[in-house]
């Protein structure tokens, strides 16, 4: 009797805790639920490659000229490097000191005096993952900077990223900060006309033709930017000296010292701040510039609101492309909310009536349990931080079902007891302790095929699992643990029939 008291206490405290959490603290909705944004987004990976590929030629010419070998050019393509050289005799050290240099280069002699250099397939494979696993760090800084809640940014398949936004439907927006490389680099300026022929006649190999934000002027700039947007600390909304917005920003300590000894040797001379391989500006360079910097070019407030958040937050290893865009208006959730709630009233009155007609007060008992059951999962849901969803719900409904099973399968158990002559009490006794291995069977495998899919699916998938687990913790401790609690009770004070 004694242990029975302890355990009612329990019971009203861990029903009076969970009251408190499912009150105070509201279950996160789904998109399906709550209407919002989902993007399927695929990283250019041929674009990255050849970055690669430009950097390492860099790398390559650096090494091999320090060493001392006769190089003509180094120049990257699309999908290889090729190497020209002078002497003969040379090529088998150029060949250990690439291969030195970067370990997985495949090097081959493609004619006299010329060597091809490509990145073996696993590095490629390599640099593909880190790709997908930096956007997808990179999008989760954004989108917490939006404040949307519960947001799920996750790898679909190897090479795709599934973005859903619950709650936001500024569809244009979304695009503009998820879409966005925030590529921001500072380049000096070989040049300058408004004619791209004129300039295309002192392009060399170390520079490059880039068009003004509106496309009316081309700029001849390094190839190679003294800051990127890497170098940077932060960056804030700000106003240029006419009071028009712009985007403020402050460079880190390392790369403030390389800037200042840049801007103090190049004075007079132009740089030009690329954002997107776009010259938003040009300014004259007029007297040495350290750790701050202005960025300007005629933005709209909410341009520069979206600019200062990408560029926080830092740019993506290359642009991405939408391959599929979806909104979900909040009627939608609103809608089958309201259905929902209104099948679950209807369908647990019904459960309710078949279960005490059929068990009587052994089976007002087992409603009190499945209450019990469903309040614990809401609260696990809510004190989780969980986001429900129109799957999720598909696994609450599973797992009330398994809760009147396992009820059922006890109380049968314990009838036929009662029937081989044994005492109420015996009966109760012998009947959990021969179905307790039938019952914990059953929720330690559905608790591992929920681990199993919220490990390896994606989505919806993942909200079913969510609440399938959690809902079979919840159904164990209400359903077999309390579920005797109470039917201990009621026999102690004869009010039990089943």
């Amino acid at each position: 009797m004694k242990n029975t008291t302890y355990n009612l206490v329990g019971f009203l405290l861990l029903v009076l805790v969970s009251l408190g959490i499912a009150i105070y603290k509201p279950v996160n909705l789904g998109l399906d639920l709550r209407g919002g944004i989902s993007m399927v987004l695929q990283p250019d990976y041929e674009k990255a490659v050849k970055q690669e590929y430009e950097r390492t030629a860099r790398l390559i010419e650096k090494t091999l000229r320090d060493k001392g070998f006769r190089i003509l050019d180094v120049t990257a393509y699309r999908d290889r490097i090729e190497v020209e050289y002078l002497e003969e005799e040379e090529l088998p050290k150029i060949v250990d000191t690439l291969k030195s240099t970067i370990k997985e280069l495949s090097v081959q002699k493609k004619q006299e005096g010329i060597l091809s250099v490509t990145f073996s397939s696993a590095y490629i494979d390599r640099l593909k993952k880190d790709i997908v696993d930096q956007t997808i760090e990179v999008l989760r800084n954004r989108i917490d900077k939006l404040g949307v809640t519960q947001p799920v940014v996750t790898r679909l398949g190897r090479e795709r990223i599934l973005v859903e936004l619950p709650g936001f439907l500024d569809i244009k927006r979304a695009k503009r900060i998820i879409g966005s490389t925030a590529s921001l680099e500072l380049r000096l300026v070989i040049d300058s006309s408004y004619s791209r022929e004129k300039l295309e006649k002192k392009l060399t190999k170390d520079t490059e033709i880039l068009p003004s934000r509106d496309g009316r002027e081309w700029f001849l700039v390094d190839k190679v930017p003294v800051i990127s947007g890497s170098d940077l600390k932060t960056a804030y909304i700000s106003k240029d000296e006419f009071g028009r917005p712009a985007v403020g920003f402050e460079l880190k300590s390392e790369s403030a010292g390389k800037f200042g000894e840049f801007t103090s040797k190049n004075i007079g001379k132009r740089l030009a701040i690329v954002l997107e391989d776009k010259v938003v500006s040009a300014p004259v360079i007029r007297s040495r510039i350290s750790d701050r910097g202005q960025i300007t070019g005629n933005f709209t407030p909410e341009e520069v609101r979206n600019l200062s958040l990408i560029l926080r937050t830092g740019a993506l290893p290359t642009s991405v492309n939408i391959l599929q865009e979806k909104v979900v208006g909040p009627s939608l959730g609103k809608d089958a909310i309201e259905q929902g709630i209104k099948a679950g009233i209807l369908g647990f009155i019904l459960l309710i009536f078949i279960v005490i007609a059929r068990y009587k007060t052994a089976g007002a008992s087992a409603t009190v349990s499945i209450l019990m059951n469903g309040l614990l999962l809401w609260a696990g849901l809510a004190g989780l931080s969980a986001t429900l969803t129109l799957p999720g719900i598909a696994g609450i409904i599973l797992n009330m079902g398994i809760a009147v099973d396992s009820n059922v399968l006890i109380f049968e158990r314990v009838k036929e007891e009662l029937r081989l002559g044994n005492t109420l009490r015996k009966a109760i006794e012998l009947g959990y302790k021969r179905t307790l291995s039938a019952v914990w069977d059953t929720h330690i495998t559905l608790l591992v095929a929920s681990l199993i899919l919220f490990q390896f699916g994606s989505g919806p998938v993942k909200g079913f699992a969510t609440t399938l687990a959690i809902g079979t913790i919840a159904s164990f401790l209400s359903n077999v643990y309390y579920a005797k609690v109470f039917l201990d009770f009621l026999a102690k004070r004869r009010w039990l029939k089943i």
